[in-house]
């Protein structure tokens, strides 16, 4: 048993930050194997959102492997609709797929529809007539006009609702039957972070990232060297990873303020304060699966000298307050209002203290 802790002790390196701890486990996994690895001991393949994050994660993989180059972050190549409102898809309907024989080959990062019906990846550049969709009629509608496939996906958020999704094999015969020839559709090739946080922070190495997806998913790589600046890889190949532990943690039970702050103090944490632009970020990406419209945060409304603050003594330094979040404050006499995250906008807005929500206690 010593023997075994003192080798995992020689495998595991962890840093810390104010918001996250960070894994480097030196033993090799291909990328499937290491995401379920961090999921089962930590939270998930760590994303890196800013410098700062990449400066930490570098330094975690320095002590144990300074050589280290070749190293699987959370970073994974996927096809996505246009349109992501996840409310528009029940189940696993963002899941279809039509694609032809050999298809996708690698040809490029956008889909068409081939007049069989089949989809194809082609470069992004071609111009191409394309099928919008208009949430007010659910209906799609045919543009004849060829245009590149993004200002396709510009002229329909514009003029109808987005690009055409395609949910299941009757909306892919009416588009079909829509089309009669080749267009655009909604679906394209990006890249996307293992725990669905915003991909919006790039490091890519000069040239890439470079590999085809010819059928093959493409995971991304950091290390030590050139500022630990990322590469591309087959997710099939073998390398040591990084996973993170996140201090936040969004609890899916709808409790009132007072609840939810009994909730998180009784497992030593306290409802989330959001004193800065990347803990907002943080707070945003948790809050991307919440079940409420609304998420608590730790602020609190004194009625007696007319203030808000954290209850975990934060000072208030940074906000990112909706423009009509004072709704109800003059109601002092009769309800007590506490401050929630917004997840429509990611606003923050008062509200009673008595509504019942899904809320984040924060570790220390």
């Amino acid at each position: 048993m010593e023997r075994i802790t003192l080798m995992s002790l020689l495998l595991t390196a962890v840093v810390s930050s104010s918001l996250r701890q960070y894994h480097f486990v030196n033993q090799k996994m291909n990328w499937t194997e290491a995401q379920s690895y961090c999921r089962e001991k930590h939270t998930d393949l760590v994303t890196i959102n800013d410098t700062q994050e990449q400066n930490d994660i570098k330094q975690a993989i320095q002590r144990v492997n300074s050589g280290a180059d070749r190293v699987w972050i959370g970073l994974k190549d996927a096809w996505i609709w246009s349109l992501s409102d996840s409310d528009f898809y029940r189940g696993d309907e963002s899941q279809y797929r039509n694609w032809g024989p050999g298809q996708p080959n690698g040809n490029g990062d956008c889909v068409y529809m081939e007049h069989d019906g089949r989809w194809h990846d082609i470069d992004c550049k071609t111009p191409n007539p394309f099928i919008c969709y208009n949430g007010s009629s659910k209906g799609f509608v045919r543009e004849q006009v060829q245009k590149n496939w993004t200002d396709a996906q510009k002229h329909c958020r514009e003029q109808h609702t987005d690009l055409a999704s395609v949910r299941n094999q009757s909306e892919n015969t009416e588009i079909n039957n829509t089309a009669h020839n080749q267009a655009w559709i909604g679906l394209y090739r990006s890249w996307v972070w293992s725990d669905n946080s915003n991909f919006i922070f790039k490091h890519w190495k000069q040239d890439e990232p470079n590999n085809k997806a010819d059928g093959k998913s493409i995971c991304a790589l950091t290390g030590v060297s050139d500022e630990g600046r990322w590469a591309d890889e087959y997710c099939t190949e073998q390398h040591p990873f990084v996973c993170y532990d996140d201090k936040l943690v969004l609890i899916r039970e709808n409790k009132t303020w007072p609840e939810a702050l009994r909730y998180c103090r009784d497992r030593d944490m306290d409802l989330v304060s959001v004193d800065s632009e990347q803990m907002q970020r943080r707070v945003m990406n948790v809050t991307s699966s919440a079940s409420s419209p609304h998420v608590w945060l730790g602020l609190r409304h004194s009625c007696t000298v007319g203030i808000w603050f954290w209850v975990s003594g934060h000072t208030i330094c940074y906000d990112q307050w909706a423009s009509d979040y004072d709704t109800g404050l003059d109601d002092c006499d009769t309800t007590v209002r506490s401050g929630a995250i917004r997840t429509r906008d990611q606003l923050w807005i008062s509200r009673p203290e008595t509504e019942e929500n899904n809320f984040i206690c924060a570790g220390e």
